[in-house]
């Protein structure tokens, strides 16, 4: 094996260390701006491509997580935009807000995080914790959850967000109150 060839397998091992340690979150991180599993893989796809194209602009000992997270902000903004037109989306706002609560300098262990956020959940009102569980189920329909909710599709979204917002909090303070 020539220099060169030395040279990519090392890079390519790397880079794939980095994306393996960051993949649960990066992906989740997706996820929380699609909303759709579906979706959520294939803008991942994406993501990764574009993170391995631009690998060389990397350096390395800087923070993966915070790299690739904005990259995939900005892939998955794009993908939303493009999916506006047939189904309904988180406006540009709404993207912003969540990519700015998703700190890539705070991550947290994804086990600590996952078990914060089950209890967290726990501590919902029973209809905010229906809300949840109906807005994130893979076949939801949010006309229907609206209609029967007799709220507009904005004011689901507005509820959603606020417990969002609520759940982010708990989780934060729940994992400080675990490292201190």
């Amino acid at each position: 094996m020539n220099a060169e060839d030395e040279l990519l397998s090392r890079r390519v091992s790397q880079f794939g260390e980095l994306l393996a340690e960051s993949q649960r979150d990066l992906f989740g991180f997706i996820y929380s701006l699609v909303q759709h599993h579906a979706d959520a893989e294939d803008v991942y796809q994406q993501v990764t491509m574009i993170l391995w194209e631009k690998f060389g602009t990397f350096e390395l000992g800087t923070n993966f997580a915070a790299w690739s997270t904005v990259v995939a902000h900005n892939v998955a903004r794009d993908f939303v935009r493009s999916r506006r037109r047939v189904a309904i989306t988180f406006s540009d706002e709404v993207l912003d807000a969540i990519a700015a609560a998703y700190s890539a300098k705070r991550c947290w262990n994804s086990n600590d995080a996952s078990d914060a956020l089950a209890s967290c959940l726990k501590k919902l009102s029973e209809k905010d914790r229906r809300l949840v569980d109906r807005c994130y189920s893979p076949n939801r329909d949010l006309e229907a959850i609206a209609k029967e909710e007799s709220r507009t599709i904005g004011a689901i979204y507005q509820a959603i967000c606020r417990i969002r917002k609520n759940l982010y909090a708990c989780v934060q303070r729940t994992l400080s109150q675990e490292s201190s």
